[in-house]
C-alpha cells in the first residue's frame, strides 16, 4: 500500500537529462543501500534522500551524498552507497543534476528486525522484445500497484535476451515502474552469459563465485534468501556452492527460501521434466536443511510443484514468449498455468509463508489482454 500512495502523491514523472536510465537500488541491509543509475554522458549527481516519516511531516530530503565521475564525457553506471541509515525504515530518494532537474520521488526499506513481517516480489524470464505491447512493463506497473508493499523484487534470471547496452537499456526503462520503489536481487540466467555488464549493473548481497556475487545470500529480518547459479559449468562450481549454501542455510531464520534460473522439477513441453542434475545434487539439500521455497525460472509458464517437504515454483512470466506445458505433469505437480504474464508476491510473517500470484495479461491468439486475476495462492504454515 505504500508504494501505491506514493504514486498518488507523487506521480509516475519521466527522465531527467542526462539520465539514460535508472535510478534502482539494490544490496539492501539494516544500515545500507546501493543506488545506481546510468548516464550519457556521465554527471555529477546529488543523491537527496529521508526517512519516509520526516518526509511526510516536513516535504524535505535532509540528508545528501555527492557523486563525480571518472570519466565525465562518457557513459557511465554509476553506484553510490549511502551508509548510516535506521533499520526497519523506508526511505525516499532522488538525484538532483547540476541543471536542477531531478528524477521522480523512489523509496527503499532497510532491513527489519526478527519478528517483523517481510513481503517481497518474484519475476523471471523478462528478456526481450521486438513488437507489440511491452509486457515486462505491464508486469511492473501491477507490481508497483500491488497490496503489498515489497521490500525487495527478486529476478530468477533471464533479465535480458542479450547482456548488450539496448537490451539494459529496454530492461530498466521497462521494469522502472517497480525498480523506483524496492530494491532489486536477481540471479543469472544462461541468457546473462555470466557477461561483465551484469556485475556492472547489479550490486548483490556478499556471496561467492566471481566478483563474491555469482552466489549470494540475504538475511531479512526472519527470511533468508539465498541465490544461486544454476549456470555453472564446472562441477567444481556446483560442489562450491553445496559446500557454501550448507554453511548459509544451516542459520536461525525460520523461512528458507532459495532462487535460480533452471527449474529442479518442470512440466514443460520443452524443458521437462527438469534438471536430473539439480534434481540429483541440491534438492537433497533443500530437503535436508528445511528450505520452504525454491524459486526457477527458464520455462515460460507456472507451476508449482511439491517434493519431499520442498514446494517449488517455475515462474518464467515476466514478459518473455510463453511457453506450453505437458500434458502430462510431473510427480508433485499441483497447479499448472500457461499463457499468462504475471509475477509472484511473497509475505513472511508469524502465520507462515503465504504466496500470491498475480496473473497480469493473458496471451490468446488473438493477442494480449492485460487484466488481473490470481492464478494460484497458498499458505506454507509456519512450524
Amino acid at each position: 500500500m505504500i508504494e501505491f500512495l506514493l504514486v498518488l502523491v507523487f506521480g509516475i514523472g519521466g527522465l531527467s537529462a542526462p539520465l539514460l536510465y535508472g535510478p534502482w537500488t539494490g544490496a539492501p541491509q539494516a544500515d545500507s543501500v546501493v543506488i545506481s543509475w546510468v548516464s550519457a554522458p556521465a554527471s555529477s549527481v546529488t543523491i537527496q534522500y529521508a526517512p519516509l516519516p520526516l518526509f511526510q511531516k516536513t516535504g524535505e530530503m535532509v540528508y545528501s551524498a555527492k557523486y563525480s565521475p571518472a570519466n565525465p564525457e562518457e557513459k557511465e553506471i554509476a553506484t553510490v552507497r549511502l551508509t548510516g541509515l535506521s533499520q526497519s525504515t523506508w526511505y525516499v530518494y532522488r538525484l538532483v543534476f547540476p541543471d536542477g532537474s531531478s528524477t521522480p520521488i523512489g523509496t527503499f526499506r532497510t532491513a527489519p528486525t526478527s519478528g517483523e513481517p517481510v513481503t517481497f516480489g518474484v519475476i523471471s524470464d523478462t528478456q526481450w522484445q521486438w513488437t507489440g505491447v511491452n509486457r515486462v512493463e505491464l508486469v511492473a506497473q501491477a507490481m508497483a500497484l500491488d497490496p503489498w508493499a515489497f521490500h525487495f523484487v527478486l529476478h530468477a534470471g533471464d533479465l535480458v535476451e542479450t547482456p548488450i547496452p539496448s537490451h539494459w537499456e529496454f530492461f530498466f526503462t521497462s521494469m522502472a515502474p517497480i525498480l523506483r520503489w524496492t530494491p532489486l536481487l536477481p540471479v543469472l540466467g544462461n541468457h546473462e552469459r555470466n557477461s561483465l555488464s551484469y556485475y556492472q549493473h547489479f550490486t548483490l548481497p556478499q556471496g561467492g563465485g566471481r566478483f563474491g556475487e555469482r552466489w549470494w545470500s540475504l538475511s531479512w529480518g526472519d527470511v533468508l534468501v539465498v541465490g544461486l547459479d544454476s549456470n555453472a559449468k564446472s562441477p567444481r562450481d556446483y560442489q562450491e556452492q553445496v559446500e557454501w549454501m550448507r554453511k548459509i542455510l544451516s542459520g536461525p531464520e525460520p523461512h528458507k527460501i532459495v532462487i535460480f534460473h533452471h527449474p529442479v522439477f518442470s512440466s514443460d513441453a520443452s524443458y521437462g521434466p527438469g534438471s536430473e542434475g539439480l534434481q540429483a545434487l541440491w534438492h537433497p539439500v533443500f530437503v535436508e536443511l528445511g528450505v520452504d521455497l525454491v524459486f526457477n525460472g527458464h520455462a515460460h509458464n507456472y507451476e508449482r510443484i511439491e517434493r519431499d517437504g520442498v514446494t517449488y515454483l517455475v515462474v518464467g512470466g515476466g514478459g518473455a514468449n510463453l511457453y506450453p506445458l505437458s500434458e502430462e505433469r510431473v510427480p508433485g505437480s499441483v497447479v499448472g498455468v500457461e499463457s499468462w504474464h504475471f509475477y509472484v508476491a511473497v509475505r513472511a510473517d508469524e502465520t507462515g509463508i503465504n504466496v500470491r500470484v498475480m496473473g497480469v495479461a493473458e496471451v490468446t491468439k488473438d493477442g494480449v489482454f492485460p487484466h488481473l486475476k490470481i492464478l494460484d495462492e497458498f499458505t506454507l504454515p509456519y512450524d
